[in-house]
């Protein structure tokens, strides 16, 4: 498998292998819009992370439902939401 990316953690949450990351904004208006571009890129992929939205931040797993575990897929639809974000 891949390296986990930059910025990223694996962890095992309820037994199931994920990347997990919390990316930061100025406000709620900013996280949405962020959100909302990472999920049309999932939309795009037909795969979609978990995320929690929140005043000033938004957390996204990813992981492959179907299988319970990481997958390339997931490693590079986290790279995509990093550079989501970094736009």
């Amino acid at each position: 498998m891949e390296r986990v990316p930059e910025g990223w953690t694996q962890l095992s949450k309820d037994g199931v292998d994920v990347l997990t990351r919390k990316f930061i904004f100025n406000n709620f208006t900013e996280a949405m819009t962020f959100a909302s571009r990472v999920g049309k890129a999932a939309d795009e992929a037909d795969h979609h992370p978990q995320m929690v939205i929140n005043w000033g931040w938004v957390s996204v797993d990813w992981w492959s439902h179907d299988c319970r575990f990481l997958t390339s897929r997931d490693i590079e639809l986290a790279q995509k939401t990093s550079e989501i974000y970094a736009n």
